[in-house]
């Protein structure tokens, strides 16, 4: 859809089909799909992607996935067909009424499949490895297509270990997010076939508007908007340190701008936050890695002091999905994005040795503490735990 015929009035006509597994190719047309359904697209979920449909009869799909396209008939006569996502399928629940029966359909992207799973024994990633590289294995292992993407150059100054639980936060997605993140990649997401798209991370803030909407008979905007500012714990100093079992870098940003309203001159007290990360990349002198340092404390700094501002829209149909920037006309310099910050305390866990051990409390051991701390990390995008060399201690 372009922006001539994204102006244009246009009926659309959704299309399920059912896709082989095996092959990519689809095998054939779904019927029965009841009018109306959702497709959901959360940057905020490991899956991305979620939809519901309903399903009249009883004729499932096996192990076929199900793709959904939009089939689009402009006001111009002119027509094309826009794919919008390819599922896995679970049919939890058949309703019936009197000889109908009705199949609520809940669909999951196809990096489900790589949160199902876990590996049967822990696996480490050597020091000086291509994290993206390794994030790849992991992805096509499991018989994802991976879509051609740039090389990189990140590689690992210490060796990674996963697989030590068996929580289900340790399952073969977060690993190669974890991976990904790591080399400074955006996590996982799918295209509208369910090929896997790795890419180098870029700020919101320098990629070019993908959809431009202006107000008028194709587009509604909300009146309200929401501006969210809570500056009282606003971070004005921010230290990163980098560490390895070689040696430490420690950056720190300061926000001393008179005209900032939360900078330690206006403050009249600083606020600091502190972030620390494991690893170290390998072939940086100590210059680079200060620059580094420094660079990463400066941007979250910045981070920490946006104002996250929402604005709502409502629209009929695009193709718009994660990852993508909109404007309006008039304000095509865009926001800045705002990261979600890593964790600012680490704690070490190990076993109590003290000759008070066990005396007082209910669940004390440190494998019940880890097994609660990994189930938080379900629910909770702040918190990271990790494993230690040491295997009877964790961080």
């Amino acid at each position: 859809m372009d922006q001539r015929h994204h102006a244009m009035r246009f009926d659309t006509e959704i299309r399920v089909m059912r896709v082989d597994r095996n092959t990519g190719n689809e095998t054939g047309i779904v019927h029965g799909i009841v009018q109306g359904g959702s497709i959901e697209r959360n940057q905020d979920t490991t899956v991305t992607e979620q939809a519901t449909l309903d399903l009249e009869g009883s004729s499932l799909f096996g192990t076929d996935l199900l793709r959904i396209w939009a089939d689009i008939t402009y006001a111009d006569q002119t027509s094309e067909s826009i794919p919008l996502g390819t599922y896995l399928w679970s049919a939890d629940k058949r309703q019936t009424n009197g000889p109908a029966t009705t199949i609520p359909l809940t669909l999951y992207g196809r990096l489900r499949e790589l949160a199902d799973d876990q590996y049967a024994a822990p696996i480490s990633i050597p020091a000086g490895s291509d994290p993206v590289a390794e994030a790849e294995k992991i992805i096509t292992g499991n018989g994802l297509t991976v879509l051609p993407h740039p090389n990189s150059d990140y590689r690992t100054g210490t060796t990674l270990t996963y697989g030590l639980t068996d929580d289900q936060t340790d399952n073969k997605l977060a690993i190669a997010n974890d991976l990904l993140t790591i080399a400074g990649w955006t996590t996982c997401r799918t295209d509208p076939y369910g090929h896997v798209i790795l890419q180098p991370y870029t700020d919101p803030s320098r990629r070019k508007p993908s959809w431009t909407f202006a107000e008028g008979p194709t587009c509604r905007w909300t009146k309200q908007t929401t501006d969210e500012r809570e500056t009282f714990d606003t971070a004005n100093q921010i230290i990163t340190i980098y560490t390895s079992q070689e040696k430490e870098i420690i950056g720190t940003a300061k926000d001393t701008d008179p005209n900032s309203p939360t900078s330690i001159p206006n403050r009249g007290r600083v606020i600091s936050k502190k972030y620390r990360y494991d690893d170290i990349p390998e072939n940086q002198t100590d210059q680079q890695l200060q620059q580094m340092a420094d660079q990463k404390a400066a941007e979250l700094l910045a981070t920490n002091q946006h104002a996250i501002h929402r604005v709502t829209g409502t629209h009929i149909i695009a193709p718009i999905t994660i990852g993508d920037t909109i404007c309006a006309p008039d304000a095509v310099e865009p926001i800045e994005f705002v990261k979600i910050s890593a964790p600012t305390i680490e704690m070490t866990f190990s076993v109590n040795d003290s000759p008070f051990a066990g005396k007082e409390g209910k669940f004390v051991t440190s494998r019940q503490i880890r097994e609660r701390l990994f189930r938080e990390t379900m629910k909770d995008v702040s918190l990271r735990v990790t494993e230690t060399d040491p295997t009877d201690a964790f961080n």
